[in-house]
């Protein structure tokens, strides 16, 4: 068995699809199973930089069509193929990533490529599109609720908790009291293309809100340098005003041990999307702002279990007085012992719940593996 992931990671599309199929190589790699990702160069380094890297890259140019990376993807398929013919080894390819449209998965299915795909939200049944995966993966709670019986009657579907695609950093946890984490995390994803971040900062600077904060960027966040001054000055400036920073802060960019980071924080503020359950499986209490229309369906699904709020921020754009309101909220929820101890306890019981399924890259991986052989016995 060997995998394939068609996957991109920069500042325009963030990190969170590069993770998931990040996290489902990790559960390859302990299974001994060789796995190449199929990337631009920027991803190749993102890629190179990670401590636990160990698989292979194949370039795809900038400017590529989709037929050259189609037969990118179909020259790899074929060199692996008869590199393990006589182990009678199959091949299969994983998609995640907006671009990977309707138009691009018939291109994959004429070739006779077979390939499993991240969703979230279903867009093809909106458009009217047939689901043309051999698999289809959505660990999101809400997964259930999208109408995949309707447009994906030919998939193997993969939805829900158990099939969460969560990096092995974040498994089998066990949970720190409230009372023993004294920080509060800010980490907007991989791009926090808005600067949310900075100017998050500067409205708790502007309520001289003493907490101490950590904040966290990924390394597609293209405003490090300016961060940094920041808080190297102890001055900071936004929306035209400036303030003196009030707390202690410490800047992270490009973090490795961000299970170790949630674990240990009394209250995160983060983007919504992947990072939310890797909150969950923190245990962290967490305001999860919501971006986007994909993240709008799982985040909602996550307030309601009662470990976290979602802050609805797909307006355009976030206004000043959005960043106090937030920042207001958190100063008044961070000093609120029994309410967090509260939400942790519900994560807590929501994690219980999950034990019992396995942990999600595994049961993807298990799926991968079975598709695999079934489609190489058919041909």
């Amino acid at each position: 068995m060997q995998l394939i992931f068609r996957v991109e990671g920069n500042q325009q599309a963030g990190l969170g699809h590069l993770m998931r199929c990040f996290a489902l190589a990790q559960a390859a790699q302990e299974a001994h199973i060789e796995f190449t990702f199929v990337c631009t160069e920027s991803t190749q380094r993102f890629l190179q930089s990670r401590h636990q890297w160990q698989g292979n890259t194949a370039l795809i140019p900038n400017g590529a069509s989709i037929d050259d990376e189609i037969n990118i993807i179909q020259g790899l398929f074929a060199a692996k193929q008869g590199k393990d013919t006589i182990n009678n080894k199959p091949v299969f390819l994983v998609l995640d990533g907006y671009q990977f449209d309707y138009d691009y998965q018939t291109k994959l299915k004429s070739a006779d490529l077979p390939f499993a795909y991240f969703d979230d939200i279903n867009t093809f049944l909106a458009n009217g599109q047939q689901h043309l995966a051999n698999i289809i993966i959505n660990g999101a709670p809400s997964a259930t609720e999208l109408g995949y019986e309707q447009n994906a009657s030919t998939s193997l579907l993969l939805l829900g908790d158990a099939y969460q695609a969560l990096r092995l950093e974040f498994l089998d946890l066990a949970p720190i009291p409230i009372s023993e984490r004294h920080s509060m995390l800010i980490s907007f994803g991989g791009a926090d293309a808005q600067n949310h971040s900075l100017h998050l900062l500067a409205a708790l600077s502007a309520l001289r809100v003493e907490i101490p904060v950590r904040v966290v960027t990924g390394a597609a966040y293209a405003n490090t340098g300016e961060l940094d001054a920041c808080i190297r000055q102890g001055r900071i400036e936004s929306h035209d005003q400036a303030f003196d920073i009030s707390m202690p802060v410490q800047h992270v960019h490009d973090a490795q041990d961000m299970a170790d980071m949630m674990l240990h924080s009394k209250l995160a503020v983060c983007a919504a999307g992947g990072s939310q359950f890797e909150l969950l499986h923190c245990y962290t209490p967490s305001f999860l702002l919501v971006v986007a229309d994909n993240q709008y369906p799982a985040t909602q699904k996550a307030s309601q279990q009662g470990w976290c709020e979602a802050v609805d921020w797909r307006k355009e754009p976030v206004t000043w007085d959005d960043y106090l309101a937030l920042a207001t909220q958190l100063s008044l929820a961070f000093d609120q012992d029994k309410a967090l101890e509260k939400s942790q306890q519900m994560a807590i019981e929501q994690m219980q719940g999950r034990q019992a399924q396995g942990f999600g890259i595994h049961n993807i991986l298990d799926a991968c593996i079975a598709q695999a052989k079934f489609v190489a016995n058919e041909q």
